[in-house]
């Protein structure tokens, strides 16, 4: 069976840690997985991935404009040389760390491009291909910026905590030096996302210890999709 899961969530939510958990939940059950990484995955996706994370020479900040346009390429890019090929195939579970609505929250909300723009260029870049089921983490970004040690409020962390944990330096710093209110506007926008479409999204409760979250998930997705019943009963075994 086809099936396409997304995971978002602010900074420090754990979604990546989740998103990896369940991917390989599945496919210790003999389900088929593709774990695909917004941006990253294809070739381009990957350029503009250390573009994104690194700048260019000479020039290392760009405009929320250019910033939407290049999460959209490579997410294009996704759509066309990995999304589609896969769920036409019809075999496969694919669980992104991160797709569209990220670009809605994070540029739309949070940088503050009007939502009707954000919209058009998204459905330009996914062409229809939305998830069937969306996990969204929930998290107060003081808590969550905190876990990644990089809350802004006046003070300096030592370097080496700021650069401690490991998804941070994958990352890179672009969205977690912004200040706080820019995290809470995401976060208001992916709360708004999830409440108009309450059948595609899951908001799970992030403050809740990482096992437990782990388990929401998964018996979420065997709810929702009785086909991977089969799978959950075999892990429970």
């Amino acid at each position: 069976m086809a099936v396409f899961i997304s995971f978002e969530g602010g900074e420090g939510s754990g979604k990546s840690t989740q998103a990896e958990v369940l991917a390989e939940r599945l496919a210790n059950t003999g389900v088929a997985v593709e774990f695909v990484h917004e941006p990253g995955t294809t070739e381009l996706g990957w350029q503009i991935r250390d573009i994104l994370k690194r700048g260019l020479p000479g020039e290392r900040e760009f405009s929320a404009e250019a910033e939407l346009l290049l999460f959209s390429a490579s997410r294009a890019q996704l759509v066309f040389a990995a999304l589609r090929p896969l769920l036409d195939r019809g075999d496969t579970v694919i669980v992104a760390d991160r797709y569209v609505d990220s670009t809605t929250a994070y540029q739309g909300y949070g940088r503050g491009i009007p939502l009707e723009q954000v919209e058009a260029v998204n459905e330009m870049a996914t062409q229809g291909t939305m998830p069937d089921l969306t996990f969204l983490l929930d998290l107060p970004p003081v808590e969550g910026l905190t876990r990644i040690g990089n809350l802004q409020l006046g003070f300096q962390f030592d370097d080496s905590v700021l650069h401690a944990d490991d998804v941070r330096a994958r990352e890179g710093a672009r969205f977690e030096d912004e200040p706080l209110e820019f995290h809470e506007r995401v976060r208001q926008g992916y709360r708004e996302l999830a409440a108009k479409e309450p059948k595609r999204f899951c908001v799970i409760d992030a403050t809740l210890p990482e096992s437990r979250v782990s388990d929401l998930i998964w018996n979420e997705v065997c709810d929702r999709f009785p086909e991977l019943a089969a799978a959950k009963e075999s892990v429970e075994q």
